[in-house]
């Protein structure tokens, strides 16, 4: 245990400052200058009752300065030599209803490290009670002492972790055993089948050490080994972070450039992966701004334009001025047009009552995207009544407000739907092209609340569909009932619906009821309709229902009401056009075959 409290006094010096590094290495001192110390390794029964023990953690709230903190500290440590588990434990009891700072955190893993010393399963279940803000941080600093005295034992305990919790412990195991590991504990943990755990952890540690000497290798041994995503960006973080301290201009270079590299790797779809990068360049540009937007115009590559515009957005969310005079420097080029259009659309997102009071600045292209832009930033900061005022002083002025309605509704109807459809009823600062327009998104968000009023509302505003009766605003509603799974109030509805569109408003409920695995009650709705829409109806639900419930539906095709409707289904699944055969049995096959031949149909 000793090494350990070292090693965080260590630690405290580079996470938390001279606090955390001072209360360390004294006690670390206190330790080493007291080697009477022993710990029989049992849990006691002796009455821990609050007013019984030698020390009271209760007036830790009122610690204001570190030599408290560290008299505090000392005080336990000197407590630790003859307290029993229970008494100890009591005092981490006493921990959780102290406010959650600093203070009442070093006390709780001084505390727990000592437990695992004398107990680690027991300390594991006092820990697991804890509030999981504090959870990961406590099992890291438990399994590290359990490991360095019976890592076998710590090691299968992992595996009886959730899986989101080994990755932690394991990487607390191994952190604490020496490098390389043992081959007992690597056919340990291939026995327990956690060595790709164990593989990813060493990959991280391998990082941390080529981080010293070299952030380039380290950056780019991330991408070549098994580091999970999610842990790539907390080391690359790291790498960056000790990348950036150096002002030398080649190696700066060399960083944007190796981000670049990596960032073109990326798949198109790997949005995990280009979330991941996006952070980190945003870490890069944190540093110097101008600096790697110069790099990045000055080194050519595939990426330049799409990383301008990432830094660029950043830069503005920083310095919106000194990126608009950054651009200026690259008038002409093929890159400003861009460029221009991105400063001023991130600047409206982040200062947007400037924007708009400067709008008549903005060229005359821009400003109806900047004015959406900037209306939905207030919406979004519950600015709303500015918002709503900007969109009425905006078309005094003459300008476009079309996008900015939009925008402005679409955001706000996430807040409040009904003061929302209110408003947009209500204006006269749009016409009623735009309003029936913005009506098509706000309805079917109002059907949540409001369903009745939402349906009758679509029947006032929307427009017939001539090809596909789906894409009514009336059948939009009714499908953001049904796909909520509210039926008794999409079925409601059904008595405002036009015997024209019955049909298919019957069919989108229908298609809701088999996501719903609710397969008696599609069958039921559909066996309502008149006799010649039934076929229809079920070829509808057909193709869904084969694909989400495959077995639920040859189970079920009996229950059609008619040899019509399940015929219906047979030829749909049959087409060789969709290409559905492949998918089934060939005694499915034969069901559907059966249902369509001449001799049935007869």
């Amino acid at each position: 245990m000793k090494p350990r409290l070292l090693f965080w006094s260590i630690v405290g010096g580079l996470s938390g400052g001279v606090v955390l590094s001072l209360v360390g290495l004294l006690l670390y001192t206190s330790i080493t200058t007291n080697n009477s110390r022993t710990l029989d390794g049992t849990i006691s029964s002796a009455d821990t009752a609050t007013d019984q023990l030698s020390i009271d953690l209760s007036n830790l709230k009122d610690i204001s300065d570190t030599t408290n903190l560290i008299d505090q500290s000392l005080e336990l440590m000197q407590f630790f030599e003859t307290a029993t588990f229970d008494q100890i434990l009591e005092l981490l009891n006493q921990t959780v209803a102290l406010p959650s700072n600093f203070d009442t955190w070093y006390i709780q893993e001084l505390l727990v490290e000592q437990l695992a010393s004398m107990d680690p399963q027991a300390t594991l279940d006092a820990v697991q009670s804890m509030r999981s803000s504090r959870h990961l941080n406590l099992i890291f600093i438990l399994y590290s002492e359990w490991a360095s005295q019976d890592p076998i034992e710590a090691m299968k305990s992992a595996t009886q972790q959730t899986k989101h919790i080994q990755l932690v412990v394991i990487r607390a195991i191994v952190s604490t055993l020496s490098l390389p590991l043992s081959s007992d504990i690597l056919d340990l943990a291939d026995s327990l089948d956690i060595n790709g755990l164990m593989d990813e952890v060493l990959a991280e540690i391998a990082v941390k050490q080529l981080l010293q000497s070299s952030p380039h290798a380290a950056f780019q041994s991330i991408f070549s080994d098994n580091v999970n995503d999610i842990r790539q960006e907390s080391l690359l973080s790291e790498v960056i972070g000790k990348w950036v301290l150096d002002d030398d201009d080649e190696a700066l270079t060399l960083l944007l450039n190796s981000f670049r590299d990596e960032y073109a790797k990326l798949g198109l779809f790997d949005f995990q992966a280009d979330r991941l990068f996006l952070n980190l360049l945003n870490q890069i540009v944190q540093k110097d701004p101008y600096e790697f937007w110069k790099l990045n115009l000055n080194n050519p590559s595939d990426l330049q334009d799409s990383v301008n515009i990432e830094i660029l957005s950043d830069w503005v969310n920083v310095d919106p001025r000194a990126a608009m005079e950054a651009i200026s420097e690259i008038k002409g080029s093929e890159m400003y047009k861009e460029s221009h259009r991105t400063v001023w659309r991130t600047w409206a997102e982040v200062e947007p009552t400037e924007v708009l009071q400067s709008i008549q600045q903005a060229p005359q292209d821009l400003r109806e995207t900047v004015i959406a832009y900037a209306v939905r930033s207030l919406v979004r900061t519950e600015r709303v009544e500015q918002a709503l005022s900007s969109i009425v002083q905006m078309k005094e002025l003459g300008e476009n407000i079309g996008r900015g309605v939009r925008l402005l509704t679409n955001t706000w109807i996430e807040y409040d739907v009904t003061a929302t459809t209110d408003w947009l009823l209500a204006t006269d600062s749009i016409n009623d092209t735009l309003r029936k327009d913005v009506l098509q998104e706000v309805l079917p968000a109002l059907s949540h609340t409001d369903p009745l009023r939402a349906y009758q509302l679509a029947v006032e505003y929307g427009e017939p569909e001539e090809y596909d009766p789906r894409l009514t605003l009336e059948n939009r509603v009714i499908e953001s009932v049904a796909e909520r799974g509210d039926f008794e109030r999409a079925i409601e509805l059904l008595q405002e619906v036009d015997e024209s569109l019955m049909l298919t408003a019957r069919s989108t409920i229908g298609l809701a009821l088999v996501s719903f695995g609710k397969i008696d009650e599609a069958i039921e709705l559909g066996a309502e309709l008149v006799g010649s829409d039934q076929p229809q109806y079920f070829q509808n639900l057909a193709i869904q229902w084969f694909y989400l419930r495959p077995d639920e539906l040859f189970e079920n095709l009996a229950k059609l009401p008619t040899v019509e409707s399940q015929q219906a289904i047979a030829a749909t699944l049959l087409d060789e056009r969709l290409g559905y055969r492949v998918k089934m049995s060939q005694d499915e096959i034969a069901v559907l075959e059966n249902l369509v031949s001449d001799n049935k149909l007869q």
